[in-house]
């Protein structure tokens, strides 16, 4: 071939600034690009042995040297290759009426127009140095090599090359004070960074690596599923995800219509004590393209670890991220596509494994339920799949708890907030044979305000709220005399600490109870919304008192209760009287710091009177 020398036909002379400033942000770039390149040669030269028999098969293999002698960094691969009119097209006319122009028509074609030649990604090189060459021999029976050299004033050489086998080097002799000059595991880590699930193999040649087989072309996560070992899938998302725990499961998800395939992983949150965001890896025809990616994944999804490949990513110039114009048809179906395929697996984990369900339950607690509010597919089917552990220890839905009892209160949740905090009400409820549900995780407020709207004839109230009726309290007209004597007591006794309460005596089948606090189940939760906007503090347990509209009940039908009644001894009587209430108002975590100490005071009383009684 004749030597050719000119100038490449840009009109503007800082295109290469503007390449670097506009295109790309980070050297690693370099790779991705000419790594990508490099792969789409390979793939062309693949779909053309496919369809010319006279072309012999070969295996496609990327190969990254680090010349540290002469300051070179190779990429090379055995593709399609490029005969010299290939270069000078591809490579030398980049010519439009400015580089604006350049960039805004590039942003308009089609992806594969793009990326997949030589042409705008294969300038980045010069973002490591000042000389670039191409070494180059097609594939096409009886052309000659051809080899390119470029400098960053534009000028550049085209003559014969001396490469003998079919495929590409790109030569990037690189400035003196290049970084990968001096470390070279940069190159190893940021070719596993973005091409570790690349289906050609890339070797690594540089000090420290002896041709280092870099990426894994066949990872577990792309067999079929009768092939996948689950000890070998445990092992690889330990070693991907740096994860101590195995997964809890896992989903494949395909599509072909969309060109898409991928893995998610359900994690060990350790029942949510670790952190909850997960990271799904996007990749697009083996290329890393970015992590977590609003457009493509739900956000409910988000909450678990995944990689999603799909071919026809509709990506920038600079593949490092989604273009948001154009395409956004496909990045919707991939969307949908990720909620249905997560539905459709909880959905029959649901009905085909409920015992694994409830298993995974502490884990997937509050990913169910912030599906449910963030995603209409995920919810319209998993609402009414919702589990909660009840007092005893079982799992239920809300409709098979209701079922469950709907003979004692229909169409009534009971729920404790705070197993703790509650759990002298729990201790009530179990010695009635009354259950309830545990809604204690905090996402479990506003998806009870949800389960509302969908069990519109359904009440939701805690297990300290508007209970009076499910103890069945009766007063008969000979009890006024001792419900007047007792009201007056207490009033006596608790003074203003009752002030903002509602008295309540009544006789209770349940004999160990002595009194309980009742709130009225509307004003409590307003009480909680004013304390979480700071309207209320949670020490202003008076103001908290009126706002829940809150009832002190009394059972005329305890023994202790009675004592009161019969002792004539009034400082006794105050003594059990502001006892008994201290309780109730710990056993809903009320008690304030100012009566605290009264507390401990009177107990201690309490103890030595029955030490010297003995």
């Amino acid at each position: 071939m004749n030597n050719q020398n000119g100038f490449l036909s840009i009109e503007s002379k800082n295109i290469f600034s503007i390449l670097k400033k506009w295109l790309y942000t980070e050297q690693d770039i370099v790779f991705r690009e000419l790594i990508s390149n490099a792969s789409d040669a390979i793939e062309k030269l693949s779909s053309l042995q496919e369809d010319e028999a006279c072309l012999s098969p070969s295996k496609g293999t990327i190969r990254v040297t680090l010349d540290t002698e002469d300051n070179r960094l190779i990429i090379s691969d055995n593709g399609i290759g490029m005969t010299a009119d290939e270069v000078d097209r591809f490579i030398n006319q980049i010519a439009f009426s400015g580089a604006a122009e350049f960039i805004n028509q590039h942003s308009n074609e089609e992806t594969r127009s793009i990326i997949g030649h030589f042409g705008v990604g294969f300038y980045s090189a010069f973002m490591l140095g000042d000389h670039v060459a191409i070494e180059s021999k097609s594939c096409k029976e009886g052309t000659e090599p051809v080899r390119w050299d470029c400098n960053a004033d534009m000028s550049y050489e085209m003559k014969q090359g001396s490469r003998t086998e079919h495929g590409t080097d790109v030569i990037i002799y690189l400035n003196l004070d290049s970084p990968y000059l001096k470390k070279p595991a940069l190159i190893h880590d940021i070719i596993k960074k973005y091409f570790i699930f690349l289906k050609s193999e890339i070797y690594l040649n540089a000090p420290e690596f002896d041709n280092t087989l870099v990426n894994d072309p066949s990872p577990i996560w792309k067999k079929p599923q009768s092939e996948i070992n689950t000890d070998d899938m445990h092992d690889f998302y330990k070693a991907y995800y740096d994860d101590v725990s195995d997964p809890l499961f896992w989903i494949k998800i395909e599509s072909i219509d969309l060109g898409l395939k991928g893995i998610l992983y359900f994690r060990d949150t350790k029942n949510g004590t670790e952190e909850l965001d997960g990271k799904i890896r996007v990749y697009n025809r083996g290329v890393y393209v970015g992590e977590n990616i609003k457009e493509l994944i739900p956000k409910f999804v988000n909450l678990q670890s995944g990689i999603i490949e799909c071919e026809d990513l509709p990506l920038v110039v600079s593949r490092s991220t989604i273009r948001d114009e154009n395409e956004k048809d496909l990045t919707a179906l991939i969307y949908e596509c990720l909620s249905q395929e997560v539905t459709i697996a909880m959905n029959s984990m649901f009905e085909n494994k409920r015992s694994d369900y409830e298993a995974y339950w502490p884990q997937l607690n509050a990913f169910v339920k912030y599906g449910i509010m963030q995603d209409r597919i995920f919810a319209s089917v998993m609402t009414r799949k919702v589990v909660f552990e009840d007092l005893y220890g079982n799992h239920l839905t809300i409709a098979e708890y209701l079922d469950q009892i709907k003979a004692s209160h229909e169409n009534t949740v009971y729920y404790a907030s705070d197993a703790l905090e509650q759990a002298h009400y729990i201790e009530i409820f179990k010695k009635c044979g009354l259950n309830a549900l545990l809604f204690d995780h905090v996402i479990d407020q506003p998806f009870m305000r949800r389960q509302e709207l969908v069990h519109q004839k359904v009440g939701f109230i805690r297990i300290d709220s508007n209970i009076e009726s499910l103890f069945e309290g009766t007063l008969s007209p000979d009890d006024t005399p001792y419900v007047d004597a007792l009201t007056e007591k207490i009033r006596a006794s608790l003074g203003e600490r009752i002030a903002n309460m509602q008295l309540k005596i009544t006789n209770l089948e349940q004999e160990s109870i002595t009194s309980l606090i009742i709130n009225d189940e509307k004003g409590r939760r307003m009480a909680d919304m004013l304390e979480i906007y700071g309207f209320l503090k949670s020490t202003d347990t008076h103001l908290r008192e009126k706002q829940a509209q809150s009832t002190y009940l009394v059972n005329l039908n305890n023994d202790t209760v009675k004592y009161i009644l019969e002792t004539e001894d009034e400082t006794q009587s105050a003594l059990v009287i502001n006892q008994l209430f201290d309780l109730a108002l710990m056993s809903q975590g009320t008690l304030s710091l100012e009566h605290m100490e009264s507390f401990i005071t009177r107990s201690e009383t309490i103890l030595s009177k029955i030490a010297q009684a003995g």
